[in-house]
């Protein structure tokens, strides 16, 4: 079986699309050709189809955006035809008003953390308390682990520059694998035995 046996054939372009397509092929082998490419048709309107009348809004003129109270009318500031300006004007009126200032409680912008007052001896010995208790390590203080970093890191900077100084660490011999001892530095080597007499 062949392709065309199991495909389903292509739906037939409808008469619009079709229009379509062919202005569209008409367009690029103008251009192809170094023509202006012919401008679309446009429909005509049906005949039964009405215009519809303009808005009587849009026509009155727009009071001035300062005497707007909260319960005037908005929405013709926000016409297509009204300039940035005024639409502008008009919302900072309408968002002046008391009904859009208030301050929302969950604003974690709006406290002052420098007016909390300061705890009293009782509460932080309790703290103090808490703390040895639940970690008894003593802390150590931020210029004491200053110190012992520096300390550190001059120690591998002494390491670094004489490594067979006194504190230059000697390897550890390792064991052979197949049983057979190690060799003491002190001892005399000894020599192979032959068995040659």
């Amino acid at each position: 079986m062949t392709d065309r046996d199991t495909k389903l054939p292509a739906p037939a372009p409808t008469a619009e699309e079709s229009g379509f397509l062919r202005r569209w092929s008409q367009r690029k082998q103008a251009i192809a050709r170094g023509e202006a490419p012919p401008e679309p048709v446009v429909a005509p309107a049906p005949v039964g189809a009405s215009v519809p009348a303009p808005d009587p809004r849009d026509e009155r003129p727009l009071p001035d955006p300062a005497s707007l109270t909260l319960a005037d009318d908005f929405s013709a500031f926000l016409r297509p035809k009204v300039p940035a300006a005024l639409k502008r004007q008009a919302m900072a009126q309408l968002f002046s008003h008391a009904h859009f200032n208030q301050v929302d409680g969950l604003d974690v912008y709006m406290d002052d953390y420098n007016l909390i007052p300061d705890m009293d001896d009782a509460d932080r010995s309790l703290l103090r308390h808490a703390r040895a208790v639940l970690d008894p390590t003593p802390a150590k203080t931020l210029t004491e682990m200053e110190d012992e970093a520096l300390a550190v890191a001059q120690a591998a900077r002494e390491a670094a520059a004489d490594p067979s100084g006194p504190d230059a660490e000697v390897a550890p011999e390792v064991a052979p694998t197949d049983d057979t001892p190690l060799a003491d530095s002190d001892a005399p080597a000894e020599r192979p035995t032959t068995d040659d007499g």
